[in-house]
């Protein structure tokens, strides 16, 4: 059995070693048991420095016209502003909030900034307000994910580090975080539409943004266990507003997948990898499915 790991965003300047040997001990604290992961074959495929250069003008810097030119741009501020203000009211801001929020924002255009940029630097504002250092996060998360799902030269790039790994033969269990179960989710269905299914005993999403109405629009439907999926289990701390306070379940989603809705990172920041991973509640579902407990 195989454990393949998909990560998510902000892992620039950091390598594929890197993270595995992270995500690892991680896990290995969440079971308990140093070094239960040293004879099973780990695979992390890479993609952070990649997607990092490629959306380097993203939203990050603003909304600017660019290289994605202006009809891009425009999808891209929709696709911010309605992600945004679904994050904004699952955190208990009101419709009115939301909508006083985006009106407030000074009119006009600003050289070189898109004129919606105004607009969604007042919901990550109305973001901070509710709680302190969620819009930014917010922001990069789904400007990444904007640029993966829409972006065509990035989405074939990133599939192309993370796709061999998938069409490994063998079983495996896979495990992404963030961005990263957006990339193998998409990836998981587009081989079972192949006719070439993974061979997954076990898929763990954790802080997955496929909750959002703006992601799920732009993945498009039905939106169900992929073939060959045996199992998929989806964990969110309460307090991750990335993932929102919610799991992937009817009428969104197929029934069947597992959600775990109480797990507690315990850190300044919820939607982190290393608390998922040393979560006991999400550590033996993956153990007992590689055969260690």
């Amino acid at each position: 059995m195989r454990l393949l790991f998909v990560h998510g965003i902000n892992q620039q300047g950091r390598s594929s070693e890197m993270l595995r040997d992270m995500w690892v001990r991680d896990l290995e604290a969440g079971l308990r048991r140093p070094g239960a992961l040293a004879g099973l074959e780990v695979v992390q495929p890479f993609y952070g420095d990649l997607l990092h250069d490629l959306t380097r003008a993203g939203p990050e810097a603003g909304i600017e016209e660019g290289p994605a030119g202006a009809g891009d741009s425009a999808d891209e501020a929709s696709f911010l502003e309605a992600a945004l203000s679904e994050q904004a009211a699952e955190m208990g801001a009101s419709g009115a909030e939301v909508a006083e929020a985006v009106a407030a924002a000074p009119g006009g255009i600003e050289e070189g900034i898109f004129p919606m940029d105004r607009r969604i630097n007042a919901l990550v504002g109305l973001l901070e307000r509710l709680s302190p250092l969620k819009g930014n996060l917010a922001l990069k998360v789904l400007g990444q994910a904007h640029a993966y799902l829409k972006r065509p030269a990035v989405g074939r790039a990133v599939d192309a580090v993370v796709r061999p790994a998938l069409e490994a033969p063998g079983p495996q269990v896979v495990v992404a975080h963030s961005l990263g179960t957006v990339v193998s989710y998409r990836l998981l269905r587009e081989l079972a539409a192949r006719g070439q299914p993974a061979e997954v005993p076990l898929f763990v999403t954790l802080g997955s943004p496929l909750t959002l109405a703006a992601v799920q629009g732009a993945l498009g439907g039905p939106f169900g266990t992929p073939a060959g999926v045996a199992h998929w289990v989806n964990a969110r701390d309460p307090d991750d507003f990335i993932a929102l306070d919610r799991g992937l379940a009817p009428p969104a989603f197929a029934g069947g997948i597992e959600n775990l809705g109480d797990i507690d990172n315990r850190g300044a920041d919820p939607h982190a990898i290393p608390g998922y991973l040393a979560s006991p509640a999400v550590a033996r579902r993956i153990g007992k499915a590689l055969g260690l407990l």
